[in-house]
């Protein structure tokens, strides 16, 4: 099984705001500003020959392969490989903050 990278809006009901790709081990993979979450999908490089570039830095992340997931802001709680991402995420935060 590859792994995942998970995109998705960062604002509640996936308006105008900041959109993110998420490695599964909680890494930020990447960022951009999106109108509507929407757009997120070819921003970020889900969108099957979208963003070339993006993947550049996807797959030094991942050298054996990821596969990408698009996560809709409404299905975000619920989503079980997100959260899990989301607290490796901040436990990596916390890690940080604590070796400085």
């Amino acid at each position: 099984m590859k792994a995942k990278i998970y995109v998705f809006s960062n604002v509640v009901g996936g308006g105008d705001g900041p959109a993110y790709a998420m490695a599964e081990d909680g890494t930020i993979l990447g960022s951009h500003y999106c109108s509507h979450e929407g757009f997120a999908v070819g921003d970020l490089g889900v969108t099957p020959g979208s963003r070339p570039d993006r993947h550049v830095t996807y797959a030094e992340h991942y050298p054996d392969g990821y596969e990408m997931e698009f996560v809709r802001s409404s299905e975000i709680d619920a989503h079980v490989g997100l959260q899990a991402a989301f607290k490796l995420n901040a436990q990596r935060a916390e890690t940080e903050k604590e070796a400085s």
